[in-house]
């Protein structure tokens, strides 16, 4: 849970340098924070890094949100068909790099209609620990995502922070990935789908 935590922290700043400040154009190393430096600068310092290695190294990647469902314990019948479930128009795009332990790190942008018929954005990063499936030529894992989002019932699209966890199951360079958000009754408890086409195929390890 810690190194969950340590990923989504280090990766959220790592956002805005990539969107904002061109991270790709002004690499950094990691080694060259001090000792003595404060955690805050070792962090953002961390996330320099890793932002600029998945923009130089990784590879393009493609979203396209499917699914919203909403989940029958938190919703009465009439809220559930008041409330949409297809979040298209939609479409997202990012960058991303399986690493040497055959996981997966990497920062994205998203656009959907959301439960209210709204226009929402987001933008993060994300992580997934994979595993192989070899009897179906497939991989699997589990992950998490740290990330700003903007919506009209949230702060009148004011951007807030978030982090969620995620699900997914690949085949070569296509993958299902999915996320679940918390909350009570009438309120949060959402599944959010998407599928992803991914430039570079993850390794068999």
């Amino acid at each position: 849970m810690l190194q969950l935590c340590k990923q989504a922290l280090y990766g959220l700043p790592g956002v805005f340098l990539c969107f904002f400040a061109h991270a790709q154009e002004t690499p950094l190393d990691s080694t060259s924070t001090t000792t003595d430096a404060p955690w805050y600068a070792s962090a953002w310092n961390t996330a320099v890094a890793r932002t600029t290695d998945i923009v130089t190294n990784g590879g393009w990647d493609f979203y396209q949100p499917v699914r919203t469902y909403h989940m029958p314990f938190a919703y009465t019948a009439e809220q559930r068909d008041r409330y949409n479930d297809v979040p298209l128009p939609g479409f997202g795009i990012g960058r991303g790099k399986f690493l040497d332990n055959g996981n997966w790190e990497g920062i994205y942008a998203m656009g959907f209609r959301d439960s209210n018929s709204k226009p929402s954005w987001m933008a993060g990063y994300a992580y997934r620990w994979l595993w192989d499936a070899p009897s179906i030529n497939a991989h699997y894992g589990v992950g998490a995502t740290a990330f700003l989002m903007s919506r009209e019932d949230y702060f009148d699209y004011f951007p807030f922070p978030a982090i969620l966890p995620m699900v997914t199951l690949g085949f070569r360079n296509v993958s299902f990935e999915a996320t679940y958000v918390p909350g009570k009754r009438g309120n949060g408890n959402v599944l959010f789908m998407w599928l992803k086409l991914e430039e570079k195929e993850r390794p068999h390890l």
